[in-house]
């Protein structure tokens, strides 16, 4: 027996996958549908009526007799995120890096203007926004966030001052990391060093 499924989505901007089952005729099958370790909350509809989702191995199983026409609807959730790395990753310590959904999400200067975006931090307490961008390489998801941007208090060219630099007021705006220098040269950083409050 043969089997079409048509696959409608925006992803991996958007969670919300469609997919059309059309079989030749009625027949019961399993399908499998993929949930990724970061889609925790996914939901599933089968013709509109909510189904049970339990993911094994990363798989949910939908068992039922399949007729032409049935649709699944599913929700993979797609909260922007901090994660953070092992303790013994040195280099991280203090530090995040920005997720949603399947994407990791860096800081570059192209977006975050004011110099080196080493200097920017983000405090703990910070919500990340997500931002729809059309006018970026035909339309991405940014995230953004209220950040603060270190600054030297003491004088200037100083490597070294008894006092901490001031933490001004500033924004933060992360792109997808697979675009990153595709806008000129510039500062870019993965894991962005953390603020507490």
């Amino acid at each position: 027996m043969r089997v079409a499924l048509r696959e409608t989505s925006d992803y991996p901007w958007v969670g919300e996958v469609r997919i059309e089952i059309d079989p030749e005729t009625p027949a019961a099958f399993d399908l499998k549908l993929r949930i990724p370790g970061w889609a925790k909350g996914a939901t599933a509809a089968v013709n509109g009526e909510p189904t049970a989702l339990t993911a094994t191995n990363s798989y949910a199983t939908i068992h039922r007799v399949w007729r032409k026409g049935d649709v699944v609807a599913l929700d993979l959730k797609m909260q922007a995120e901090r994660i953070y790395a092992h303790p013994n990753v040195r280099m991280d310590v203090g530090r995040a890096a920005l997720r949603r959904g399947p994407l990791i999400y860096c800081v570059e200067e192209a977006n975050n203007p004011g110099g080196l975006v080493q200097p920017l931090a983000l405090p703990r307490s910070a919500l990340l926004a997500v931002e729809s961008r059309p006018d970026l390489f035909g339309g991405v998801v940014t995230l953004k966030a209220s950040a603060k941007r270190l600054a030297i208090t003491n004088e200037a060219g100083a490597l070294y001052s008894t006092e901490p630099p001031a933490a001004l007021d500033a924004s933060l705006i992360a792109l997808p990391y697979h675009l990153w220098a595709n806008r000129g040269p510039g500062s870019m950083q993965v894991w962005v060093a953390e603020l507490e409050g």
